[in-house]
């Protein structure tokens, strides 16, 4: 089989942006090539046949003309099947996030630092590498307001890196569900794969937990989905729960205060990189 391979240079900090506009267009693969100036990087994207240049170019321009700035140029062509996931294995390699972690691919087995805590993961097709800033904004967030009291509920887990990540900071019991049933698989797996007990996963989403039953909620989705289920992460939350949103972007964060507002909660604190942003919220009212 053949793909259409699409490369451009984009500022680094648009990165995340660009692939997540064309993220819901069936992307195969998209590589960080390498820098080709400071402060750039070369990214190619990768799609089925059926997609075609003018569609992505305009895409990519309405990105960059709703940020003020210039587009980019994008060139294409044709290349024959790529065994993706063996070649993005060859860039995902350890690392720290936040203050705590030390991210280890399954197939490393590099020295963990002494002052992190190490944490195992194989995303396989689900999201949750730790490299995406709204992964990494929910973890600093969830070491400063995690409880051991707490009953932690992830949303939308993928890999489970952050349900992994809430019992080793000390929840004593976290609930796990996404939509996706190869992604409550891949978490069960990474679960497994870094000895946690406590850790519940299921497939599906708020509407099967009960009425007040967790203490920290955590929701890296988009601010879409989010906004959607603000009723249920209510409704589920304790008196006092805390929620922490994230996948958040900046642009998108005056108006996510005020829906945030209106399902009654109030803002404690705001957290932002580059151009995401993370929101720790906590529930009032009835």
């Amino acid at each position: 089989m053949s793909w259409n391979q699409f490369t451009l240079d984009v500022p680094d900090e648009l990165i995340d942006v660009v692939v997540g506009e064309l993220s819901g267009d069936d992307v195969a693969g998209v590589w960080e090539s390498h820098s080709p100036a400071p402060g750039w990087t070369r990214l190619v994207l990768y799609f089925d046949r059926q997609f075609n240049l003018p569609q992505i170019q305009r895409i990519v321009s309405a990105v960059f003309e709703r940020l003020d700035k210039p587009s980019p140029s994008i060139s294409s062509t044709v290349v024959e099947e790529h065994d993706w996931m063996e070649e993005w294995k060859k860039s995902y390699t350890s690392f720290p996030i936040s203050d705590e972690f030390f991210v280890i691919p399954s197939w490393e087995n590099p020295v963990c630092p002494d002052d992190r805590l190490p944490i195992r993961i194989d995303p396989g097709q689900a999201f949750g590498t730790g490299t995406h800033e709204t992964t990494q904004l929910t973890m600093e967030a969830l070491a400063r307001w995690v409880d051991p009291e707490h009953v932690v509920l992830d949303v939308g887990t993928g890999s489970g890196i952050l349900a992994i990540a809430s019992r080793l900071l000390g929840a004593k019991v976290i609930f796990a569900c996404d939509n996706d049933p190869v992604a409550t698989q891949v978490a069960r797996a990474n679960i497994e794969r870094n000895a946690q007990d406590n850790i519940f996963v299921f497939c599906g989403s708020l509407e099967c937990v009960n009425t007040a039953s967790a203490g920290l909620a955590l929701g890296n989705l988009t601010a879409d989905v989010i906004v959607n289920l603000l009723p249920d992460f209510h409704r589920v939350l304790t008196a006092q729960g805390m929620a922490i949103f994230s996948g958040i972007l900046s642009e998108q964060a005056e108006e996510l205060r005020k829906w945030i507002a209106n399902a009654g909660f109030i803002i404690h604190e705001e957290i932002t990189q580059g151009e995401w942003l993370a929101l720790v919220v906590e529930k009032h009212g009835h």
